[in-house]
């Protein structure tokens, strides 16, 4: 996960920790910690071009031979869920690190809250576009000039000790989310000033500005509720038995399995199709592409090498774009960026499809922050053609630059990302715009751009926060972070903070589709290449599994269909 730095206090730290390592070197949607697994990282070990066996005979394959764009590009969505469901099934998924803890505020990682979201259901679901939907919070809104955020709660249910699931365990939930040292979900939770129990069954969040940013954050881990009479309970952390979810944990063996079996009368039919759930742990590729073909599990992420193996092994094969991205910064105080004829111009000359050939076909192209299947994007900005030469040399010649201009990027000094802008490079070269490639360490490339604004330009992978506002704020105001020369206009600056101060899906998503209108209009001096992709294999009786746009590994509602095999 990027570790932003934001001035208007959401989130603080030293210049040091801008980036963590762990960031750049996962690549994509599933770094955790000491893995990268993500098809990227795996093309930027091997020069662009995952290579090795194909599927082994006999129910065996290597995970060595990576896929073609063409094949990635034509994976279709995941199964739908069917009439033919077996509710007395398991469904076991594999996957390659364990958990950091099941206490949602000890957890050290993003994503360990995979393991947790079986057993604790937070205030606001957030489905697989990216929308947040009513979860243990029936209903929202703001009030009093959007500082307020106003939550109406489920009633007549408990959590799995038995202690009832109201406004004062919320209270408590987020309280000590807030203040306990150490917690994961502290700096998300910061803009909260104070919690008030209007009723048994209706709370209100203070804060300092900005409430409707908070649905999305209490759709992660800051918004699992626990049990507060298992808050001190010894193992807890090991062996919960306060959760609010549709399973509970029936048992753990670390860094091999975790076992879940469903909870009695759960308040939402839909999310249990099945009777157990199991989540085995492997760090070996070739040893969780073979458990799905065997059948010992049910599914597991693939990465680029596993691509083809997979599919010739007769696995079901989906995927969709994510919200991480590759991105070029701009710094409009340097160079000739400060005009947006020559960031159109930078947008133009990119062949988007090489940067996705070189990620083996697991980046999709776009120019804008988030793909078109979230909620917070435009439906029309990629109907354009992304890749213009000659509109690109036009716009130079526009702006007085006939004969082009000059600049350095920084780029983090991994393999894959340095194919990536020696493709910007040469594209570039054939506008007329030399650009100079420095590789530098990870804690430096930000350090340079956003802190001392020495950099010119940096090239890197941004990943997903829990709303969308955080990163459209680092980006597109006067302040942000990721905003050294400080561009902005008046018009983004309002769309921005409309967006921040609505807490109705809808209604933001309406405005997200104007920002990211007016972003592409002004040539923000920010310019995504494309969305990294988020691939999954599965046996043909496995149906609702639903890829998240955000990275989650949700499974809510998943079923197998014993039909279908």
């Amino acid at each position: 996960m990027t570790t932003i730095i934001r001035k208007s206090g959401w989130m603080c730290a030293s210049a040091a920790l801008v980036i963590l390592a762990a960031s750049l070197q996962g690549c994509g949607n599933d770094n955790d910690a000491g893995s990268n697994d993500t098809p990227q990282a795996q093309v930027a070990n091997g020069g662009g071009n995952a290579s090795g066996s194909s599927a082994a005979q006999g129910g065996s394959a290597s995970a060595g031979s990576g896929g073609s764009a063409s094949d990635v590009a034509s994976a279709p969505r995941c199964p739908e869920m069917t009439d033919g469901i077996d509710e007395s099934k398991t469904f076991t998924w594999m996957y390659s690190v364990g958990n950091t803890s099941f206490d949602p505020d000890k957890i050290t990682t993003n994503n360990s809250q995979m393991y947790l979201f079986p057993i604790y259901d937070s205030l606001v679901y957030i489905n697989d576009s990216g929308k947040p939907e009513p979860m243990l919070a029936t209903s929202w809104k703001l009030i009093e000039n959007g500082n307020t955020l106003e939550f109406k709660l489920r009633e007549n249910w408990t959590y799995h000790d038995g202690t009832p699931f109201d406004a004062d365990s919320v209270k408590a939930n987020i309280e000590r989310s807030k203040t306990m040292p150490g917690s994961f979900n502290a700096n998300s939770l910061e803009p909260i000033e104070s919690v008030e129990v209007v009723d048994a069954h209706t709370v209100r969040l203070h804060t300092n500005g900005g409430a409707g940013a908070l649905v999305g954050v209490l759709g992660g881990s800051a918004g699992m509720m626990m049990s507060p009479e298992a808050f001190d309970k010894s193992g807890e952390d090991i062996k919960p038995t306060g959760g609010s979810g549709p399973f509970r944990m029936a048992n753990y063996q670390p860094g091999n399995r975790v076992e879940y079996t469903a909870v009695d009368n759960y308040w939402d039919d839909d999310a249990q199709n099945v009777a157990r759930m199991v989540y085995l742990i492997s760090g070996d590729d070739n040893a969780r592409l073979n458990a799905v073909i065997t059948g010992a599990a049910d599914s597991t992420f693939l990465r680029a090498s596993m691509y083809e193996p997979a599919k010739e092994a007769g696995l079901v094969v989906c995927q969709r774009p994510s919200l991480s991205s590759y991105n070029i910064k701009l710094n409009t105080q340097r160079s000739e960026f400060d005009d947006k004829r020559v960031r159109k111009a930078i947008s133009y000359a990119i062949n988007r499809e090489s940067v996705k050939q070189v990620t083996n076909g697991f980046c999709e192209p776009s120019r804008q922050l988030f793909p078109p299947s979230y909620f917070a994007s435009s439906p029309t900005v990629d109907d354009v053609e992304l890749y213009d030469p000659e509109k690109a040399k036009q716009l130079l010649a526009d702006a007085g630059l006939p004969d082009g201009f000059s600049f350095d990027l920084e780029v983090i000094n991994l393999s894959l990302y340095q194919q990536i802008a020696e493709i910007v490079q040469y594209n570039l070269a054939q506008v007329g715009i030399q650009m100079s490639i420095t590789p530098k360490s990870i804690g430096l490339l930000s350090e340079n751009f956003s802190v001392k604004k020495s950099a010119d330009a940096t090239l890197e992978e941004q990943k997903a926060s829990s709303d969308p506002s955080i990163l459209t704020s680092e980006y597109y105001l006067a302040d942000g972070f990721g905003n050294p020369g400080g561009y902005t206009t008046e018009e983004i600056t309002r769309l921005n903070n409309e967006a921040m101060n609505s807490a109705d899906a809808d209604k933001r998503a309406a405005v997200y589709a104007k920002l990211f209108d007016a972003v592409a209009e002004e040539a923000y001096p920010n310019i995504t290449l494309c969305h990294l992709t988020t691939p999954f294999a599965m046996n043909s009786s496995v149906v609702g599994l639903n890829i998240h746009t955000d990275g989650a590994r949700q499974f809510r509602g998943v079923g197998i269909d014993p039909s279908r095999k």
